[in-house]
């Protein structure tokens, strides 16, 4: 797929940075229909901030998935099933997920069970995701 071809060739904080853009227009379009959206905010924030050189954690982008406090992507994903912004509350959650996969194979920090499934074929999911949004 095309998303693929076009960032595994790069090193993976220019791929942040690529996602980045991405991430950014999902938040537009999530905002639309949901004024107040701080965790998808946070996700772009953490995914633009790491492809910057930020030194976040592995541990950083799966709590922006999967809070302790139970205010992650995927929680508002399934607040939102069946309403306009599900799409791209699906797609932020995939591209944060792939930026997590490849800050912990920078780090070399365990990896949890969740985000070690998660690979480069994740890049094809996040296409297909993309298209359902146009």
């Amino acid at each position: 797929m095309k998303l693929r071809a076009e960032l595994t060739v790069l090193p993976p904080r220019e791929q942040a940075r690529r996602l980045a853009a991405i991430a950014a227009s999902l938040v537009a379009q999530i905002e639309r229909t949901e004024p107040h959206a701080p965790e998808a905010e946070a996700a772009s924030a953490a995914i633009r901030n790491w492809g910057d050189g930020g030194r976040l954690t592995g541990r950083d982008f799966t709590d922006l998935v999967y809070s302790d406090d139970e205010r992650g992507t995927l929680r508002r994903l399934s607040e939102v099933v069946g309403k306009p912004s599900e799409d791209g509350w699906n797609a932020l959650t995939t591209a944060t997920m792939y930026v997590a996969w490849l800050v912990y194979q920078e780090t070399g920090e365990p990896m949890p069970s969740d985000v070690n499934e998660v690979g480069e074929d994740s890049l094809d999911l996040l296409d297909e995701q993309l298209a359902k949004l146009g």
